[in-house]
């Protein structure tokens, strides 16, 4: 639960793009591999940076774009940033005859380290008519990022990197932080790094689903540890639900419920945080409604509380909070299956 209450601080921090103030040795990633594809020709005029280039831009008045490195820089009030796209490799991931794309985006801001400076991969599945179908992000490295990507390579399907702690993110000298190598392939509608379908037991759940039904249903992949990813929204009159689901072997799951109402005294308050969980007991996978079930008996005799609670190896809380008329709860759970895995690194390296 330390690595749930961590991540909830280190993820907004990482929402602002950074890189690492020590710059890692230079990146072994600068070919670009180039695969042809049945639909080459009719592609030979589309130009994803430029894309990419013109939607990093959006409604914002850059400072000087240059569409032929790919470059684009912002004034930002004075904290100036500049950010530039390259390409790793083009291919077909899921063979349906449209070139598909790996992007290096890379921003830099002043004095290396601030909240503009980061990279990520990318890896963008087009559809028809140039339309981009899905985006899977990792990050590279930002200036407190678990972890910082080098030598990134493709070949034959695979995008290869080294994983290394981030100093500023572990507290141990330098020249003891830990390195791995990762291994990514875009397979069955998802990019996955590959320890995760041999080494994580939640790669056994196929085709993962939360809500029974769902509104929306999204996968990819954690841009830290590189565990599969299911973000899921349920909406009906007056009700908005969402889930996100991610883990190696621990199940880590949010769920989010927000109801329109008019009254907020305590006792409105509780009957909708027993709605709530009633709805989860009732209206998700069969895999999660016991666990679901066990959390809801709880709170039949016990008050809704940020407090963590925990029923052998299913731990949870509850977040409530009212604003302009929407009660919102969040849900946190996770049930623990290996104890070795509660922090970042130990799920980065599938530790057993």
């Amino acid at each position: 639960m330390k690595y749930i209450l961590m991540s909830a601080f280190a993820l907004t921090l990482l929402a602002c793009k950074g890189k690492e103030n020590r710059k890692p040795e230079k990146k072994k990633d600068s070919l670009t591999v180039v695969n042809r594809l049945p639909d080459a020709e009719s592609q030979k005029d589309f130009d994803i940076l430029k894309v990419l280039l013109d939607e990093e831009v959006g409604n914002e008045k850059p400072e000087e774009i240059d569409y032929k490195n790919y470059t684009v820089s912002f004034h930002n009030d004075g904290d100036s940033y500049s950010v530039t796209y390259h390409k790793i490799a083009n291919d077909d991931f899921n063979n349906d005859g449209i070139t598909d794309y790996i992007i290096e985006r890379n921003s830099e801001g002043m004095l290396g380290g601030n909240a503009n400076t980061n990279s990520e991969v990318q890896y963008i599945i087009m559809g028809k008519d140039h339309k981009i179908s899905e985006r899977h992000e990792i990050q590279e490295s930002a200036p407190f990022s678990y972890n910082i990507l080098d030598g990134i390579s493709y070949e034959s399907g695979k995008l290869k990197a080294t994983a290394m702690q981030n100093y500023r993110s572990y507290n141990k000298p330098v020249d003891s932080l830990e390195s791995t190598d990762l291994s990514f392939i875009y397979k069955d509608g998802n990019v996955f790094e590959e320890s995760y379908l041999t080494n994580c037991s939640l790669a056994q759940w196929k085709d993962k689903k939360i809500f029974n039904p769902s509104t929306e249903h999204q996968r990819s992949i954690d841009r830290h540890n590189y565990t599969e990813t299911i973000e899921e929204k349920y909406i009906s009159k007056g009700f908005e639900a969402s889930a996100e689901l991610s883990g190696c072997d621990n199940l880590v799951i949010i769920f989010e419920g927000n109801y329109k109402i008019t009254d907020t005294d305590a006792k409105s308050i509780g009957e909708k945080g027993n709605q709530f969980l009633s709805f989860l007991a009732k209206n998700t996978n069969t895999v999660l409604q016991k666990d679901l079930s066990i959390i809801q008996n709880y709170y039949f005799t016990h008050k809704i509380s940020e407090d963590e609670a925990k029923i052998g190896n299913l731990s949870f809380y509850i977040f409530s909070n009212k604003n302009k008329g929407v009660l919102n709860f969040r849900l946190v759970m996770t049930k623990e299956s290996n104890p070795k895995q509660n922090e970042n690194w130990e799920i980065t390296t599938r530790i057993k």
